[in-house]
């Protein structure tokens, strides 16, 4: 059975992005995987040489495994509340000390993980997608990452911005996208920010294959926009404003539009202020193996 793997540190923020992926799992016929760790590396090393470690270690471990009792008690509860037609998932919970990008894809590798999801940091609203933790994951995760700020809803997202620099990948991450999309009835609006001057019209150019690849998609609720600018995250930003979007999506690979965009702070702030739930595509969950 396909399973979401929902990351939790038990904060608000936490705990509405993993009632939002009950939501998701009864869509998509997925079960629940609630994952927990309660003492990462960084944490662990300034514990050296300290007489009372073990003691500590022991009680964050049975703090950790109550309230993951506790939160699937509460999403098992919710689950009796999902829409008619949805499959009421299996949920179960996972607790460790370890590193946590590590960890990941050791589940990854070891469970029929279909997306990972983990809300924004609650502890510093400046933390969006920056926080060591969320940051790890996205660094290192090799399946899809949502990531959910407070009060979203997912029933009532309709339009996804997927922005795409015509990246080999891209085409996989989409074929991803309309799996989530057919199930929740999203419209999909691919989005390309061409600076003026390096317009690709060669027949054989990476747009032009990208075109091929994507009329073969076939999805109803499917566009292409293209849009001209000098700053691509202020027109990303702008169409995702006025089109009423409810999720941004891209790639995420060394050289892929996402890893050049964030590199400045500038966009971190802008998707701060937005709050648009992102999901982020590794290049690599083409493998069979993540």
């Amino acid at each position: 059975m396909k399973t979401i793997l929902v990351l939790t540190d038990f904060s608000k923020n936490a705990t509405h992005a993993a009632a939002e992926a009950l939501t998701l799992s009864g869509k998509l016929h997925a079960d629940l995987l609630l994952f927990n760790t309660y003492i990462t590396y960084p944490t662990a090393a300034s514990y050296a040489g300290a007489d009372w470690v073990a003691e500590e270690f022991a009680e964050r471990q049975t703090q950790s495994k109550l309230a993951l009792e506790m939160l699937t008690e509460g999403l098992e509860s919710l689950s009796n509340e999902l829409d008619e037609g949805d499959r009421i998932p299996s949920i179960y919970w996972q607790s460790e000390d370890c590193d946590l990008a590590y960890k990941v894809n050791e589940i990854c590798r070891h469970k029929n993980i279909e997306l990972i999801v983990m809300g924004t940091r609650a502890d510093n609203p400046g933390d969006f997608l920056y926080g060591e933790d969320t940051d790890a994951v996205i660094q290192h995760a090799k399946r899809p990452v949502l990531i959910l700020p407070a009060k979203t809803n997912i029933k009532h997202i309709r339009k996804i911005v997927f922005a795409t620099d015509f990246d080999d990948a891209d085409i996989y991450a989409l074929h991803q996208l309309i799996k989530l999309g057919s199930a929740l009835h999203w419209q999909i609006d691919v989005v390309h920010v061409v600076r003026p001057g390096n317009e690709d019209d060669t027949e054989h150019g990476p747009k032009h294959t990208f075109f091929e690849a994507f009329a073969k998609l076939n999805y109803q609720g499917q566009a292409y926009h293209e849009l001209s600018g000098t700053s691509v995250i202020a027109k990303l930003q702008h169409i995702c404003n006025e089109n009423g979007t409810g999720l941004l999506a891209m790639l995420h690979h060394q050289h892929s539009l996402f890893a050049r965009l964030f590199k400045h702070s500038k966009t971190k702030e802008i998707l701060i202020n937005q709050k648009l739930p992102l999901l982020v595509f590794p290049s690599s969950a083409r493998e069979k193996d993540c």
